[in-house]
C-alpha cells in the first residue's frame, strides 16, 4: 500500500515548525522527557503523540466492567521517601501517594513458601527458616549484599541514576563491586551457596530482567534485585494508571500538549535532520526536535528508513535482540479474595522458564499471580477482586500463535489461559468457579498494544552494545527502554536526561528569531522593491 507521506517526503520543503519538540509515545520515557522539558523551559511547545486513548504504555492500567488491571509494570523501586526516583518525580511537581508492597512476593513450592520482605533482616531470617543448613552461607551472602548496597548508596549521593549504564561507570571504583565485577549473577550464587534449591529461590530476580542469571552481571543483579529488599517496593495509590495519569496531568499543566489515537508511521528527515513526523492518516506535523520513545527497531527501520543510517549503526541496532514477551490472563471475580498477598509465584524456576522462552518453548508449569486490590482496596470492583496471571512466552511459538487461523488462535489462547488458571488454583482453590470476566493476551497482543517488536516486555534485551540517546540523525533523540533497558526508573531517567539535553541546546533567542526573521525579511524585501521601482531613491 502506498504511503502518501513517504511518497512526498523527498520533494517536501522544510516547513516552519509548529512545535519545538514532538515526542512519539507516552510511555514513561516519553512522559518524563516532555515533563522535564516543560518544567525547565515552560515557553516551549511540546507535543506527545500517543496511538492509544490513554497514556502510559506498559506503565499504566485499564478497567473492564468495573475491574481494574495493571497493563504491565506492577510496582516501583527507588520510590520511597528521599530515594532518588521519588525525589526526581516530586521535583517535577508530580504529587502521588505511594503504598508499600509487603511482602514483595511470596514464592510457593511443593515443600515450602518463602516471603520476600522489604526488610533485609526479616528476609534473611525467612531464608534461614526455610534453609537452616545454609544459615552460615546466608549470613555471609547478606554481608556482601549490604556492602554492595552501601557502595551503591554512596554513588547515589554522587548523582548516579539507577541504570545499567551508570553502574558500569563506577563499578571499579568500589572495593566490593570491584571483586564481583567480572562475575555473573549465577556464578556469584553458585560461589555463595551449596544448596541448589536456595540458588533457585535467589535466581527468581532474573525475571525482572528477562535474561538467564549467567547473562546478568553480579553487581548489577545484586544492586537492582536487592534494592526493593533494602529500600522497599511501592505501588501508586490508584494503580499504575494513576502514575501515568499523574505525569500526564502535570505535563499538560506545564503547557505541554498530548494527542491520543495518533499513530506515527514516519519520522520526516531532510539532509539527515529530523524535521517532523507523519501520521497514519497522512497528517504531517513539523517540529524542531523529535524524541522517539517508540520501539528501537521500529524507529530505525520503519519510521526513519534504514537507508538514512550508516551501516555501522544499523549493525549495532540489529545486534540488539528483543527481550522476552509473555502470556497474561486478566480475571474478574464475583467475590473478594481475602487472606492473600498481592504478589504470589507458584513453582517458579526462573532460569528454566527464561531459557525455555528464549528457545521458543511454551509449556507453563508455573504462574505469577497479581491481585492489585490487596495493595489498594479502592481498586476493588464493588467488593470484588481482579486477578492477573502471568508467564513468559515466546513470540514465534507455534507459527506466531496460529495467528493466520483466527479460530485456532482463539482456541490456543483459551487452552493456555485455562492452564494458567489451573496452576493458580494450587494457591487459590476454586478460582475457576468465580470468574465473571476473562481477557487473554499473547505476545501478539502485546506487540499490537505497545508496538514493541515481538511484543517485548522490556524493549531491547538487556546487555550488549549500548545505544546512545542520539542516533546519527540530527535533531532526533531516543528515550525509554531503547537506552538502558526495561524498568520504570531507568526509562524515566532516560527521558529526563533527553529532556535536560534538549533544554540546554534550545537557546532562548531561537523562539524570538523564528518570529522576527520573517518580519525583518518582509520589510527588507519591501525596501528593495521600492528602490527598484523608484531609482531616484538611490543617493
Amino acid at each position: 500500500m502506498n504511503d502518501p507521506v513517504r511518497e512526498k517526503q523527498d520533494t517536501m520543503s522544510e516547513s516552519p515548525a509548529k512545535y519545538d519538540v514532538i515526542i512519539i509515545g507516552s510511555g514513561v520515557g516519553g512522559l518524563s522527557a516532555g515533563l522535564t522539558l516543560q518544567t525547565l523551559r515552560p515557553e516551549l511547545n511540546t507535543l506527545i503523540l500517543e496511538q492509544h486513548n490513554a497514556p502510559g504504555g506498559y506503565i499504566s492500567g485499564f478497567r473492564r466492567k468495573g475491574y481494574y488491571f495493571d497493563s504491565g509494570a506492577e510496582g516501583l523501586v527507588f520510590a520511597g521517601e528521599n530515594q532518588n526516583f521519588r525525589k526526581a518525580i516530586d521535583g517535577l511537581g508530580v504529587k502521588l501517594e505511594y503504598l508499600s508492597i509487603d511482602p514483595i512476593e511470596v514464592l510457593h513450592y511443593e515443600d515450602k513458601s518463602i516471603a520476600l520482605y522489604p526488610d533485609p533482616d526479616r528476609y534473611q531470617q525467612e531464608l534461614i527458616r526455610n534453609f537452616p543448613d545454609s544459615e552460615e552461607e546466608i549470613v555471609k551472602f547478606f554481608e556482601i549484599i549490604i556492602a554492595l548496597q552501601k557502595e551503591y548508596d554512596s554513588s547515589i549521593k554522587d548523582g548516579l541514576e539507577p541504570s545499567f549504564r551508570e553502574l558500569i561507570k563506577i563499578v571499579f571504583r568500589r572495593p566490593t563491586m570491584r571483586k564481583l565485577a567480572l562475575k555473573s549473577y549465577k556464578k556469584f550464587l553458585e560461589d555463595s551457596f551449596s544448596d541448589p534449591e536456595l540458588i533457585k529461590v535467589l535466581a527468581i530476580y532474573s525475571l525482572w530482567y528477562g535474561i538467564p542469571p549467567e547473562d546478568i552481571k553480579a553487581v548489577s543483579a545484586a544492586v537492582s534485585f536487592f534494592s526493593p529488599i533494602f529500600n522497599g517496593h511501592y505501588y501508586p495509590k490508584g494503580g499504575m494508571f494513576a502514575f501515568a495519569q499523574g505525569l500526564t496531568e502535570t505535563f499538560v499543566k506545564r503547557g505541554g500538549e498530548i494527542q491520543y489515537k495518533k499513530r506515527v508511521t514516519q519520522i520526516l528527515t531532510k539532509r539527515r535532520k529530523a524535521i517532523g513526523v507523519g501520521l497514519k492518516d497522512g497528517t504531517v506535523i513539523h517540529g524542531k526536535w523529535i524524541i522517539s520513545n517508540a520501539d528501537l527497531k521500529r524507529t530505525v527501520f520503519e519510521y526513519v528508513n534504514m537507508k538514512k543510517f550508516p551501516n555501522s549503526y544499523l549493525g549495532k541496532v540489529l545486534k540488539k535482540d528483543q527481550s522476552v514477551s509473555g502470556f497474561a490472563v486478566f480475571l474478574g471475580l464475583d467475590k473478594e479474595l481475602k487472606g492473600y498477598p498481592s504478589h504470589m509465584a507458584y513453582n517458579v524456576d526462573a532460569e528454566k522458564l527464561i531459557k525455555n522462552t528464549l528457545n521458543g518453548i511454551f509449556d507453563p508449569k508455573e504462574v505469577l499471580i497479581r491481585i492489585p486490590s490487596k495493595i489498594d482496596s479502592d481498586l476493588l470492583n464493588e467488593g470484588k477482586s481482579s486477578v492477573i496471571l502471568l508467564s513468559f512466552a515466546p513470540y514465534n511459538w507455534a507459527h506466531k500463535w496460529n495467528k493466520n487461523d483466527p479460530e485456532k488462535y482463539k482456541r490456543t489462547k483459551e487452552n493456555y489461559a485455562d492452564m494458567l488458571i489451573k496452576l493458580a488454583e494450587n494457591l487459590i482453590p476454586d478460582l475457576s468457579e468465580h470468574i465473571t470476566l476473562k481477557l487473554v493476551s499473547t505476545p501478539l497482543t502485546f506487540e499490537r498494544f505497545s508496538l514493541n517488536t515481538q511484543g517485548a516486555w522490556y524493549g531491547p534485551k538487556m546487555g550488549g552494545l549500548n545505544i546512545k540517546i542520539q542516533p546519527p540523525i540530527r535533531k532526533l533523540f531516543l528515550a525509554g527502554a531503547n537506552i538502558d533497558g526495561g524498568g520504570v526508573a531507568p526509562c524515566f531517567f532516560s527521558g529526563m536526561n533527553v529532556g535536560k539535553h534538549i533544554s540546554k541546546r534550545f537557546k532562548p533567542w531561537q523562539r524570538t528569531a523564528r518570529i522576527m526573521f520573517p518580519l525583518i525579511s518582509y520589510f527588507t524585501n519591501r525596501s528593495k522593491m521600492k528602490v527598484l521601482l523608484n531609482p531616484s531613491r538611490i543617493k
